[in-house]
Order: C-alpha cells, then sequence, then structure tokens
C-alpha cells in the first residue's frame, strides 16, 4: 500500500505549473539560475527547465527521480536537485526562487534565518514567486496551525 506522500506525488507527477510561474515565463525574461523550493513532483522545475532556465529543486522528501524522469537530456543537465529541510539550505546566488506552499511548513523559529538566506540569494535582478497558505483556506484543516504565518507577518518581510 502506498504511503500518503506517495499517492500525493504521483497525482501531482503531471500537474500543470502554478500560474505565478507561468505568469513570470509569459514575461519573456531572459532564463537564468532559478531555486523551486519546496518542489515535490516538480511541476513548477520542469516548466522552467523547459524555458531553458538552471534549476536547483529543494524538497525534504526524494523527489529527483520523479521529477527527472520527465525531462530530455538538455533538462536533465540544467537540473539539480537537493533534498534538505529549508534550516539546512545554502543557497546560491540565483535570478528567481519559486516558493509555492512550501515556506509555511518551515518551524516558526527557523523562518527569520531561512528568510535571510532567500533574500541574501537573490541577485539585483530578482524575482521571486511564492504563495502562501492563509488562514482563510487552510487553518483548521490539519495539525500544521502552528507553522502558519499570517499575511501582516509575511508581508512585513518585503
Amino acid at each position: 500500500m502506498k504511503s500518503s506522500k506517495e499517492k500525493y506525488y504521483n497525482i501531482t507527477k503531471n500537474a500543470k505549473p502554478h500560474l505565478n510561474v507561468l505568469n513570470f515565463i509569459n514575461l519573456n525574461v531572459s532564463p537564468g539560475k532559478a531555486v523551486d523550493l519546496g518542489c515535490g513532483a516538480g511541476r513548477d522545475t520542469i516548466e522552467l527547465l523547459k524555458n531553458n532556465w538552471n534549476v536547483l529543486s529543494i524538497d525534504k522528501e526524494d523527489t529527483e527521480s520523479i521529477i527527472r524522469e520527465q525531462l530530455n537530456q538538455k533538462e536533465s543537465e540544467n537540473f539539480k536537485f537537493k533534498k534538505c529541510f529549508f534550516g539546512e539550505m545554502n543557497l546560491p546566488k540565483v535570478n528567481l526562487i519559486v516558493a509555492n506552499f512550501s515556506l509555511p511548513f518551515s518551524k516558526k523559529e527557523f523562518f527569520s534565518d531561512i528568510w535571510k538566506n532567500i533574500t541574501n540569494s537573490l541577485l539585483n535582478e530578482r524575482v521571486f514567486c511564492w504563495k502562501f497558505f492563509w488562514k482563510k483556506r487552510y487553518m483548521g484543516r490539519n495539525k500544521r496551525k502552528s507553522n502558519i504565518f499570517n499575511r501582516a507577518r509575511s508581508q512585513s518581510s518585503f
């Protein structure tokens, strides 16, 4: 029997990229280096690779093979994967960071350091694509309540 994580990755393996990533790609920004935080099954990573970006994908689960099996040779050469928690990561200098629905899973006590790592890794001409779970959408649905940041706190980080 498959675990709930395996089921989730199988369901999301062929999911379309998030709208904010598609909108970013439609801006016709010259491809560069990107990080996909909490990449999961790679829905945003794969779209960036198909648009000639070099992508470092980071997830706490080992999803590298799920992503790599969907790539051609050139895309695979532009893809790197790191299995780690956000508090353990050391981000390279990049033009783009994607963090869709992933940062709220970090522990509150590590968020400041994680955020510094993110802001320090972004080059001068940069973009940060992200989506958080807001209370209205997510609170009360499971045990992660203590890890969710409110809108005011997250917006003050900008």
